[in-house]
């Protein structure tokens, strides 16, 4: 009995992979005789591929330049409000009761105050560093 199931499974097998190599002969012979219709398909699915991924990241481009233009804008209010913050402190520091020296924050922020001329110095003799 055994060898009668096996058989039979192994004849159902060839007749299903005999089915298959029909079904793939068919499929390419049609393939062969609509050959530039294929090949049109394929490229047209390639260039539709193409558009919808162009498409996509044109949108995450445009995201993209959004954000950076609200960074900009946050970054320049910042900075303005640093600025401001540094001239109020400054200001505050020129008051005769300030708390920090006016030099001592010049030091923070780290600006040096001009030298004094020394005298007999001659003041078309300027130094300068390159960095």
């Amino acid at each position: 009995m055994r060898r009668w199931h096996s058989a039979r499974q192994s004849s159902a097998q060839t007749r299903r992979g005999s089915e298959m190599e029909a079904a793939v002969r068919g499929i390419r012979a049609k393939l062969t005789e609509h050959r530039e219709k294929v090949t049109s398909a394929v490229l047209l699915g390639a260039f539709v591929a193409l558009g919808w991924r162009s498409a996509v990241q044109q949108r995450e481009i445009d995201g993209l330049e959004a954000e950076k233009n609200s960074l900009r804008a946050t970054n320049s209010s910042m900075s303005s409000a640093m600025w401001a913050w540094r001239e109020e402190l400054f200001s505050l520091a020129a008051a005769p009761s300030s708390p920090i020296s006016v030099s001592r924050l010049r030091h923070i922020y780290g600006e040096e105050e001009p030298a004094p001329n020394q005298p007999g110095s001659d003041d078309e003799d300027e130094s300068f560093a390159i960095a």
